[in-house]
């Protein structure tokens, strides 16, 4: 009889710490998952302050692009404009002599008027969605060759079609980044940007052929350039690859979802 009771007893013990096990490993299982799912709604509640962040640096600095536009083309164009006609004015009042140098005068300011504009409708975010992404890059490359900046080409692959104007808009401010740092930084003489339209896929290559630089480092202007490049790609789900070597170019890669 009493060997049965220990057996009973070892029974009911195993049955015991058989349920607690079972409880620990289900509390532990259970404390695992709501640490997780917290975990995970904190980083996506990062994610999300992240990309407020960057989005009102955005919105900031396209603000401050339109006013900058609208100071070119409304004070500054206007000046010139008042400048020129100014100048045919006095043309009708001075020697032959003087009058060919107050014309020469008159085609320069005429030339940075028409410049001016141009650049003015660059910045400008109504430009770009009036004229779409691919006319906005074709003006760029226009006035680069005009003023004989750099040699510079666009082609366009495939069937194009039309991508939000918030994709656009960054899109053409990320080739906008890289067109700058090649000009500013990279003594290039060629420039060549090709946009390719496949099914729902748009892909973007952008290459210079001057001296590169550490894509390493941030400390430079190139190395910020990349960073705001791929902080806008990542705001409308593209992606972005950037490679440079010393004396073989800088090359730009960009892909976007329509």
């Amino acid at each position: 009889m009493e060997q049965k009771e220990v057996q009973i007893m070892v029974l009911i013990a195993t049955i015991i710490v058989i349920i607690l096990a079972v409880s620990l490993i289900f509390f532990f299982s259970y404390f695992q998952q709501k640490k997780t799912t917290f975990l995970l709604k904190q980083r996506e509640i990062q994610q999300r302050f992240d990309e407020e962040i960057t989005k009102s640096k955005l919105e900031i600095q396209e603000q401050a692009l339109q006013n900058i536009s609208w100071e070119i083309h409304d004070n500054v164009g206007q000046l010139l404009s008042v400048a020129k006609m100014q100048l045919n004015i006095l043309q009708l009042k001075v020697s032959e002599e003087q009058r060919i140098k107050v014309q020469e005068t008159s085609n320069i300011v005429g030339k940075s008027l028409h410049e001016l504009r141009g650049l003015a409708k660059s910045l400008s975010p109504d430009t770009i969605k009036n004229k779409g992404l691919i006319e906005s890059i074709k003006l760029e490359i226009e006035r680069f060759n005009r003023l004989n900046f750099i040699n510079s080409s666009l082609k366009v692959s495939d069937e194009p079609y039309n991508l939000s104007n918030e994709k656009e808009i960054i899109l053409f401010r990320i080739l906008q980044e890289f067109c700058n740092n090649t000009l500013k930084y990279s003594k290039a003489k060629n420039l060549a940007i090709e946009l390719k339209y496949t099914g729902n896929l748009l892909e973007i290559y952008a290459e210079d052929d001057g001296i590169g630089f550490d894509i390493n480092d941030t400390s430079k202007q190139e190395g910020i350039g990349l960073l705001n490049m791929k902080s806008r790609a990542k705001l409308i789900g593209g992606t972005i690859d950037l490679k440079s070597s010393k004396n073989n170019g800088t090359k730009l890669y960009i892909s976007c979802l329509k």
